[in-house]
């Protein structure tokens, strides 16, 4: 139930994305990571939009202490990182598809760079809904995109998905997308992540560490 109020409620009234996404959620399947396949450190959940005035506040703690830990190993100072995620976490939870916002905080940067996870209902035949949800069917590419298998021990064979997009505003820029996508028939549940960036050096260098948080993660019974 959303109170009347929160933070939860302006997102339902004012994104499409949001609400799509809280609608598209997986009833069968959730997901799981196994934090010792993967180097916590580099990762930060900011949860999606709140449903209570003490949830809102807890949430502010949590983005500080991310930032205060990627600025140990290097990053932005704490103010501006926290600037960036939460201003980030208010923008792409508005206008991308997913329902738990992550920022990868790990090298070479150290600063904050979004990767959306979803966990979906299927509602498409799997190549179709993967490509879909891997980004594989994005428009105004600069190259056509690269899609290849991608398997793990958890997940299974999914697909991964490189693209480079024209800018929307700046035409002389470009955005690379960086997408994974599987299904868990057992579940009936679809998973994706995906990420952009306008610096493609910085996000094909985090693009092992992305692939490692892949492989540790798991699609479950939903609880």
């Amino acid at each position: 139930m959303i109170a009347k109020g929160t933070e939860a409620e302006r997102f339902m009234q004012k994104s499409k994305a949001f609400r799509t996404s809280i609608q598209g959620i997986s009833k069968t399947g959730d997901y799981d990571t196994d934090e010792g396949e993967y180097n916590s450190l580099d990762w930060a959940l900011l949860p999606p939009p709140t449903t209570s005035p003490k949830s809102q506040a807890a949430k502010e703690l949590l983005v500080n202490g991310y930032a205060k830990i990627a600025h140990e190993r290097g990053g932005a100072p704490v103010d501006q990182a926290v600037k960036i995620m939460l201003e980030m976490r208010e923008d792409l939870y508005m206008n991308w598809l997913g329902q738990y916002l992550y920022f990868y905080l790990g090298p070479p940067n150290f600063l904050p760079l979004p990767v959306m996870l979803g966990v979906w209902r299927v509602m498409a035949p799997r190549d179709e809904q993967l490509r879909m949800l891997a980004g594989y069917d994005t428009v105004d590419l600069v190259e056509p995109p690269i899609l290849e298998d991608f398997s793990t021990e958890h997940l299974g064979t999914g697909i991964k998905v490189w693209c480079v997009q024209r800018h929307e505003r700046h035409r002389k820029k470009v955005v690379g997308l960086l997408g994974y996508a599987f299904r868990n028939e057992e579940l009936a549940t679809d998973l994706h992540l995906k990420t952009m960036c306008q610096d493609l050096g910085w996000l094909q260098a985090a693009m092992p560490h992305i692939d490692e948080f892949v492989r540790a993660i798991s699609i479950v019974p939903k609880q």
